[in-house]
Formats: C-alpha cells, sequence, structure tokens
C-alpha cells in the first residue's frame, strides 16, 4: 500500500494499533488535560500548545488521527478541525477581513454565518451584501472596491 491509497488513507494513516490495547478501531479521546511525567515537560508543552498534547481544545489523539486522513484525502499538508460548523465559518472568514472591509455573501446563509454577517462583524466595520448566488452576473455586480470575501455554501 502506499500513502496515497484511499484503503491506506481511512484504515492506517495516523494510527498507532499497539497503542490501542489491541482495538482495531482507535479509542475517541474524550479528555480534556494530558499528564506530563515533569513540570519541565509541562512547561515545554505551555511555551508551545501546538507541539503535544495539552488540553484538548487544541491537539489530542483522536483529532490529530482525523487531521491527517482528511488532509491525506485531500492531498494537503494538514488541515484544521473544528468543534462545530459556525467555529469553522467564524475563523475562516475573521481571518481575511479587517475594518473596512466588505463580504459578498449568498442570501439567506447558515444561520450562525448570517448573525457573524449582522451582528458581530459591523461591530468591528465590516459590511456584506447578499445576493443571489445562482446567477454570476449577481456577484460581479455586487463587488465593491474593498470587497474582501465571497462567501458561498
Amino acid at each position: 500500500m502506499t500513502p496515497h491509497d484511499i484503503s491506506y488513507i481511512l484504515n492506517e494513516l495516523g494510527e498507532d494499533h499497539e497503542s490501542y490495547f489491541r482495538a482495531v478501531a482507535p479509542p475517541i479521546v474524550q479528555t480534556s488535560n494530558f499528564l506530563f511525567r515533569t513540570v519541565d515537560d509541562m512547561r515545554q508543552a505551555f511555551a508551545d500548545e501546538y507541539s503535544t498534547w495539552l488540553y484538548s481544545r487544541g491537539l489530542n489523539p483522536t483529532v490529530d488521527i482525523l487531521r491527517k486522513k482528511l488532509a491525506a484525502l485531500d492531498g494537503a499538508e494538514d488541515c484544521l478541525v473544528f468543534n462545530s460548523g459556525a467555529a469553522a465559518i467564524f475563523a475562516s472568514v475573521f481571518s481575511q477581513v479587517r475594518t473596512g472591509d466588505h463580504i459578498v455573501s449568498v442570501r439567506a446563509p447558515y444561520t450562525w454565518a448570517q448573525r457573524l454577517f449582522e451582528v458581530i462583524l459591523p461591530r468591528f466595520g465590516v459590511t456584506h451584501t447578499y445576493i443571489d448566488g445562482t446567477n454570476i452576473a449577481n456577484w460581479e455586480a455586487a463587488i465593491q472596491p474593498n470587497t474582501r470575501v465571497f462567501y458561498l455554501e
């Protein structure tokens, strides 16, 4: 099997079956905190939270396996995994806009995307325009000099 073989990616990539107490499928790690043998080990982990498992909001073994598999399936170097669609939308949009920017979005987007555009981003000086996204001319007509993001679902 090669690292690009879909069967390998789905069934083996990122997994360490010897560590699963002989279970075929990796266990779901639900702990929020992880053990450190020394205070120095813990300090080192806090210095770079993404260097090891520290607290599950960032990394844990289950999320690591999922990230590796999703990235490999998409031919990517790595990927981000969020605990909700709203979190993924917020992070991706917030990372691309700043005060004075404009967003063009499909009309009636997902509820939390709509809340982001109508309630949260205006506090930071980011505006939006909703359009019927089924016609490319609508996208082109809504572009402003400060348009930074096109949002569609």
